[in-house]
């Protein structure tokens, strides 16, 4: 009856060992988390895609937009079908911490034989990870929860850098524009010029001024150009196409803002339900205390249990039991105890660091958007239309004979000038809201130091020539 009872326990202890693995590695639940997060579906294929597929094609048709772009991205970028297999690996170990060692089988056969050969067979099992299953089960059941946070991180954030890329090609694309205007002005002004000089009307500095602005205005339109090439095979990578005659094209201008911002609580809810990094942490906490119980047990190493059954020469059989014990004489598993402890300790301290954190985190992304949006309506309410209605009041005076043609084409020059700082104005708020959705979703640490009217304020005051009328 003993025996019955402890080969029935064993018989369990091998059948729990077959813990319940999410055939789909967990693509549902990270598609779900996702979603919610971005809108945006993504599909693990087991196979690439090709520009012939009908969604491809489908989502190309008409304007570009971020969403779209987006969209494109995730069905369509091996890099991030490389992330999501990411899965498969974390279910297979799932898998391998749900199982136990297999048993080792040992025979001996001895020579020579008289009146029988001697025998001896042996069965041994590692007691240690029997007794550890149910303790690695739950922190293999961990690590694939914290998998799957790092793989819906990952996605997550792709999709906030695939919108990134999109806004940066759509204001290189209207840059280009405005600096090919830009160009012709002072072409006019320069072709002015030279005719003015030549009937002495202007003097020798007069017209290198504008002949100087000419060929500024030529080194400026070759840089945003080239930048529009690279702004433009950034998103093609990123939106994984192979074939770049694929006709697509970008919309016209820059979406406009949403009424309202979201306010300082609400944002608070939000990430509250939303940050995968704090997620994550809470995960490698959790991770970090199972595995503190599990050192406990490293200076035993390796306990075996065994059955034999033995056949001496003289014809005597005997069966027993056994077991094999490590005396913890000079690996007392301090050293493995000591490791589990501190990556607790610091994986505790991670965890305080990011929740303590957070909030500033979203003040410091809403102040920013706030002023990216003060601005952005700024140039719209007043200096694009002021700009204009400086042109237009030159226009009555240049007719009037108040003020000469060079007067008009700065004032034009002005107003282009105007009209792109507009458009820094506008891509530096949906980065803005872009780094917002990701402070609120826990994919981003920092802010951006630098904005695009930064950088290009910079570049006009180290560039830029000095002259004009």
């Amino acid at each position: 009856m003993k025996r019955r009872s402890f080969a029935l326990l064993v018989i369990l202890v091998f059948a729990s060992a077959c813990a319940t693995v999410p055939r789909d590695a967990g693509v549902s639940d990270v598609r779900a988390a996702v979603s919610e997060r971005t809108g945006q579906s993504v599909e693990w294929s087991g196979q690439p895609s090709t520009a012939d597929d009908p969604r491809i094609r489908a989502l190309l048709k008409g304007e570009l937009t971020g969403d779209k772009a987006v969209a494109v991205a995730m069905v369509n970028n091996p890099r991030l079908q490389a992330t999501l297999a990411e899965l498969g690996i974390a279910r297979a170990d799932l898998l391998q911490a749900s199982v136990v060692r297999n048993p080792l089988f040992e025979a001996e056969i001895r020579f020579p034989s008289d009146p029988f050969r001697p025998f001896e067979l042996r069965l041994a099992q590692t007691l240690v990870d029997l007794i550890q299953l149910p303790r690695r089960r739950a922190l293999g059941r961990a690590a694939f929860d914290a998998a799957k946070l790092g793989v819906t991180s990952e996605v997550v954030r792709f999709a906030a850098d695939v919108r990134a890329q999109h806004a940066e090609l759509l204001a290189a694309s209207q840059r280009v524009a405005m600096s090919s205007l830009n160009l012709e002005a002072a072409k006019a002004s320069a072709e002015l010029a030279q005719r003015q000089h030549d009937a002495q009307n202007i003097t020798d500095l007069d017209l290198e001024n504008e002949q100087a602005q000419y060929e500024q205005a030529k080194v400026d339109l070759a840089r945003e150009e080239q930048r529009l090439v690279v702004a433009r095979e950034t998103l093609v990578r990123a939106m994984g196409l192979r074939d770049d005659s694929i006709d697509w094209r970008l919309p016209q201008a820059f979406p406009p803002p949403p009424p309202t911002e979201q306010d300082q609580q609400q944002l608070e809810t939000l990430a509250a339900a939303r940050r995968l990094d704090i997620d994550i942490a809470r995960r490698e906490v959790e991770i970090a205390r199972q595995q503190v119980p599990m050192a406990r047990l490293a200076a035993l190493g390796d306990i075996t249990v065994d059955g034999h059954y033995q056949h001496d020469a003289s014809g005597t059989k005997t069966v027993g039991p056994g077991i094999e014990v490590p005396i913890p004489i000079f690996n007392t598993g301090a050293p493995a105890r000591s490791r589990a402890e501190a990556e607790y300790l610091r994986a505790a301290h991670m965890l305080n660091a990011l929740l303590a954190e957070s909030s500033s985190h979203l003040r410091a992304a809403r102040a920013t958007v706030a002023e990216a949006r003060a601005r952005l309506e700024y140039y719209r309410d007043v200096v694009v239309p002021r700009r204009l209605r400086i042109v237009e009041l030159t226009k009555l005076e240049q007719n009037s004979m108040l003020v000469g043609v060079f007067q008009l084409l700065q004032a034009k020059q002005n107003e282009a000038q105007a009209r792109r700082e507009f458009i820094d104005a506008q891509f530096d708020y949906w980065a803005a809201r872009n780094a917002l959705d990701r402070a609120v979703n826990g994919v981003a640490a920092e802010m951006p130091l630098t904005t695009a009217s930064d950088q290009r304020s910079s570049q006009r005051s180290t560039t830029s020539p000095e002259g004009g009328h």
